[in-house]
């Protein structure tokens, strides 16, 4: 695998996390509304400001990803591709994005 495609993986890996992170992000954020409605969470905002780091960090491995298929900025790439590691895709395009620093800008 030549070092262009292994740019243009570790981008669709962390494009990939990315997006699962958002869904999560609003599958937990519709779980915790319809609870406090039910239930009357007094807490609520204190769950909802927890689930801003796991979207802050899903938008994070998109622009990273974003930045890995143009080969533009790799501090941002690997940024990205280390904001994707908890869901195991991050790693591998971390590994790839190192093995392809000399394709980058």
């Amino acid at each position: 695998m030549d070092n262009k495609s292994k740019s243009v993986w570790a981008g669709w890996l962390d494009i990939t996390a990315g997006i699962i992170w958002l869904l999560g992000d609003a599958f937990l954020f519709l779980i915790i509304i319809g609870l406090s409605v039910g239930f009357g969470a007094p807490h609520i905002f204190n769950l909802l400001l927890i689930l801003t780091i796991p979207a802050f960090s899903g938008i994070l491995a998109i622009l990273g990803g974003m930045f890995s298929l143009k080969r533009t900025n790799w501090v941002l790439a690997i940024i990205g591709s280390i904001c994707a590691v908890p869901l195991g895709l991050g790693i591998i395009a971390t590994v790839l994005i190192v093995q392809s620093r000399n394709m980058f800008n």
